[in-house]
């Protein structure tokens, strides 16, 4: 247990002060980082030999799993909500016309919250972020050769994929460099993979990653900068929190009333886009006709993306893609209603709630840089739900930081404030 003073008497006294007390964090050990960084490069990026690193990496994290067992299970019961959606879409075996298939995909979607809970379990929000700051900075190294394929994606199936990758690699080298806590050599090694990344994202053509990485630079840099401050004044915080809430439903109520209102089909023009998304929208059209043909529990994993289901492959002929090409729908609701259904997509919902409420609610207790970056990066991986699947993934990086920043402060891995306690000071 460490302690910080408070109100401290300039001169000897037998009186008691109030010293507030913290469970110091838990000392993480190089090769357990290291490690931690390897498990996030097999799911960020394509690597050589990716399948069976990851399968390696998913046994040792049980093994630790059952050698510790009590601790994991407690930030486990306290997480409940990672694991509802993927129980029940374990068990979407029974009713999917691929049984085999979708009991081997519900394994990893059930994996996936799992891993993330035995790392939070034992290690700090600081060093996840650091882990994968030097996940990003890999990446960064392992898509540059591919320079001249960016606009195809590089090293990616996509170039939807490179740029959101990208964007958030950008996001954890600005992170660090803003961050008085790191250390000034990590800071400063840190620093030029922060225009590298954004480069690479507008070279990739992705207009959402470019929005995405604009805004979540500037709101990292205002929080540093502005944020962090106003907490320090008293009650202004809560103040400045109820003049932007009224702006907005102002704001939004008078766009809302707007005769002829035109501002998103102007806004997509805007940004190079028309009004079918790139596609997203025939896509979307189709997803709802499947869902509406098996509207409670979907038709299974991995029931519809396979080369004799019909529909999917008219998807792949219109979207230019070959046959038996497995793709996505482009939104994860959605991705979750055609293969769970309403049943699916009422828990999908609910883990999103919860894990965007944990983020919000541990922002504004400790408004930390650690804490406000995580919120920001949980804000675009939410809005990401509504243009792709991302989130609906297993063994997904960006999945596996909206789930961190919500099980981040449950675990005892972190220090933690445990209150004020008595002390008498006595001056050598």
């Amino acid at each position: 247990m460490t302690t910080t003073t408070a109100n401290l008497p300039a001169k000897h006294s037998a009186e008691p002060v109030l010293l507030n007390a913290f469970r110091p964090a838990r000392m993480v050990p190089l090769w357990e980082q290291a490690a931690i960084t390897l498990w996030f490069l097999v799911t960020y990026i394509p690597i050589p030999m990716e399948t069976p690193i990851r399968y390696l990496m998913v046994a040792a994290f049980m093994a630790y799993f059952a050698l510790n067992y009590q601790t994991v299970i407690t930030l486990l019961l306290r997480s409940w909500p990672l694991f509802l959606l993927p129980i029940f879409g374990a068990f979407s075996f029974i009713w999917s016309p691929y049984s085999g298939d979708a009991m081997r995909t519900g394994i990893l979607y059930l994996m996936t919250p799992l891993i993330v809970v035995v790392i939070a379990s034992r290690v700090e929000l600081r060093i996840i972020l650091r882990c994968f700051l030097f996940t990003g900075m890999i990446a960064t190294l392992l898509a540059l050769p591919h320079y001249a394929r960016f606009a195809a994606g590089g090293p990616y199936v996509s170039k939807n994929y490179l740029a959101l990758h990208m964007t958030f690699a950008m996001f954890f080298a600005l992170i660090t460099v803003l961050n008085a806590k790191e250390h000034k050599l990590l800071r400063l090694t840190a620093s030029p993979f922060v225009p590298i990344c954004l480069v690479i994202v507008l070279m990739s053509g992705s207009t959402t990653s470019a929005i995405f990485s604009i805004l979540g630079a500037l709101a990292l840099i205002g929080v540093r900068f502005l944020w962090l401050s106003i907490t320090r004044i008293r009650h202004f915080r809560s103040l400045l929190m109820l003049i932007g809430a009224a702006f907005a439903l102002t704001l939004t109520t008078v766009v809302i009333n707007m005769p002829t209102n035109s501002l998103v089909t102007d806004g997509l023009e805007l940004v190079g886009k028309d009004a079918t998304l790139t596609g997203r929208t025939a896509i979307w059209d189709a997803g709802r006709i499947v869902s509406e043909e098996h509207p409670i529990i979907g038709v299974g994993l991995d029931g519809f993306w396979q080369r004799d289901v019909g529909m999917a492959q008219t998807i792949n002929e219109n979207d230019f893609k070959p046959f038996g090409t497995k793709l996505t729908f482009h939104k994860a609701y959605l991705e979750v209603q055609v293969h769970l259904g309403i049943i699916g997509l009422g828990l999908f919902i609910l883990l999103v709630g919860w894990c965007m409420y944990r983020n919000l609610f541990t922002w504004l207790k400790t408004p930390s840089m650690e804490h406000s970056a995580m919120l920001v990066i949980a804000m675009i991986v939410f809005a990401s739900t509504f243009t792709e699947s991302t989130l609906w993934s297993p063994f997904n990086a960006l999945a596996n930081l909206f789930y961190f920043g919500a099980v981040s402060t449950l675990g005892t891995a972190h220090r933690k404030h445990i209150g004020q306690i008595p002390a008498v000071l006595r001056r050598a």
